[in-house]
């Protein structure tokens, strides 16, 4: 009897040591971290949530966030949209936008149109189940601020394309820089899509030398025409850079950065102090999980990324598991709630819904600087 409860005593000193799981909750309540950040949990319409994009409508300062449901490359994985009102502190659930039957739709991009007041969401579609080389570019609008939205069109059919990343005004604001990437059966590389006025046509450019760099995010130097472009690197080496100087109708060869890349999804944005934000996986290589997800500030252009910090190390319920926290997207608002945070990211968060981090450019510089 003695030897049974000393036995006992050993296994639940054990089980007590051990880490516990709790059930995260996908409700889209925005909490407070002891950071400083803030975080919520999206409520998704179906399994299989991958690839979020995060877009601010101005003058009424609503976030809305947009990525695919229903599980990549299959058969009727959708488009959903959830909303976020300033001032409040619950994300609407997600709602399907866009959908065909057989096709699977992906890669969001929302651009909002301050001049006409028109949410333009762009994302790829191919036949479900049957690779990525058939892919179509389609799109839909809302006129009411994401509560509506049109029926699906085809935008841009030539066979591979996808989106991925933010679409960028001309420097004369008269036409738009949309970039791309084709997939294809031999290579995939670059492309952009550019407009020089509102009823224009789209003109091709293609990126050069961007043999297996794909899904480009552009931001602009200085208010001047020239563009750097960032690309994800299939070869899981390292974030590349190329330049334009001509606000987009040429661009150098590409240039790896001191930043590495696991082939997946990253995204830059210009903040109001001037410094470029990226967000990315911060590893290379491809025998490990898409982890940590991490923030870095560079104050030359992109040139060095003096500041770095993870946003996203592990499960937040488990602080055994390593996850997939992946395809970021990111921008600053004009506003701040009592936080004081005006950076928003949102990923994947284990493919089992979208993870949205609130923080700002302090709290990034509060982690040790570094030299590249």
């Amino acid at each position: 009897m003695l030897f049974s409860m000393l036995l006992f005593f050993i296994l639940f000193s054990q089980s007590s040591l051990t880490t516990t799981t709790t059930t995260i909750p996908y409700d889209g309540i925005i909490h407070r971290s002891s950071d400083g950040t803030s975080y919520a949990y999206l409520a998704p319409p179906r399994t299989g949530n991958h690839a979020a994009f995060i877009e601010q409508l101005t003058p009424h300062d609503t976030l809305a966030i947009a990525w695919f449901t229903g599980g990549e490359g299959s058969p009727n994985c959708s488009i959903a949209v959830s909303l976020l009102q300033r001032g409040s502190q619950q994300f609407t659930p997600g709602v399907i936008v866009s959908e065909r039957v057989n096709y699977s739709n992906q890669n969001p991009v929302l651009f909002w149109d301050n001049h006409t007041q028109i949410l333009h969401l762009y994302h790829s579609s191919q036949l479900g189940n049957a690779g990525e080389t058939n892919s179509q570019l389609w799109h839909v609008q809302s006129e009411d601020r994401g509560a509506t939205w049109s029926r699906p069109e085809a935008f841009y059919t030539v066979a591979g394309a996808f989106d991925r990343n933010r679409i960028i005004p001309t420097l004369n604001n008269n036409g738009l820089i949309f970039p791309c990437y084709n997939s294809s059966p031999d290579i995939d590389y670059s492309f952009i899509l550019r407009s020089t006025s509102p009823t224009s046509g789209w003109t091709r450019i293609d990126m050069q030398k961007t043999n297996d760099l794909i899904q480009p995010t552009i931001v602009r130097l200085d208010n001047s025409p020239q563009l750097r472009a960032f690309y994800r690197d299939e070869d899981n080496f390292a974030i590349y850079y190329a330049d334009s100087f001509d606000d987009g109708l040429t661009w150098s060869p590409p240039s790896p950065t001191s930043l590495p890349n696991n082939n997946a999804g990253i995204q830059a944005y210009t903040l109001r102090s001037g410094a470029i934000i990226m967000t990315f996986n911060n590893l290379n290589g491809t025998h490990h999980p898409r982890s940590p997800l991490t923030v870095a500030l560079s104050y030359d252009n992109g040139m060095t990324w003096p500041y770095k910090r993870d946003v996203q190390v592990h499960d937040d319920d488990n602080s055994t598991i390593v996850g997939e926290y992946s395809y970021p997207s990111l921008l600053q608002s004009d506003w701040s709630e009592s936080d004081d945070n005006d950076i928003h990211v949102v990923y994947t968060y284990e493919r089992q819904t979208i993870k949205y981090v609130r923080m700002n450019e302090k709290w990034i510089k509060q982690s040790k600087k570094t030299t590249d």
